[in-house]
């Protein structure tokens, strides 16, 4: 459950523990289907509130934008398959990322190497 809901970056000040379950619901649903690119307003229907609320809800308790968390979950769980694929075109489309270019400039974004240069030096340290 953790792994999935992965930590809380900030303790907002002021967020109820109503807000925070929400958050923590979204977390769920979005975990749920990384390969999917879940729009905003599915989201909000999934967890029963409007696509703005949830959205306002999210950075307050997160301190992150939502469609950030969305990436770096994708991204992170690119880190515990990419041994496990030999075509990262593969994996990019697998965890939802609409083409390999977009998913190897989030992730040398997020990490400071390809996915490429990362796998080489995992699997040949």
């Amino acid at each position: 459950m953790q792994r999935a809901l992965g930590p809380r970056t900030t303790h907002a000040p002021g967020a109820s523990v109503g807000r925070q379950r929400l958050v923590d619901r979204v977390k769920l649903v979005v975990a749920s289907d990384l390969s999917r690119r879940w729009a905003l307003t599915d989201i909000a229907a999934e967890v029963g509130c409007s696509a703005v609320y949830l959205t306002q809800v999210f950075q307050q308790v997160e301190g992150v934008p939502l469609y950030r968390y969305q990436l770096r979950l994708r991204l992170a769980r690119a880190l515990d398959l990419l041994g496990q694929y030999d075509d990262l075109s593969a994996l990019s489309f697998d965890l939802g990322f609409c083409s390999h270019s977009h998913f190897s400039a989030a992730f040398q974004q997020t990490y400071g190497r390809s996915p490429s240069e990362f796998r080489q030096l995992a699997l040949h340290p």
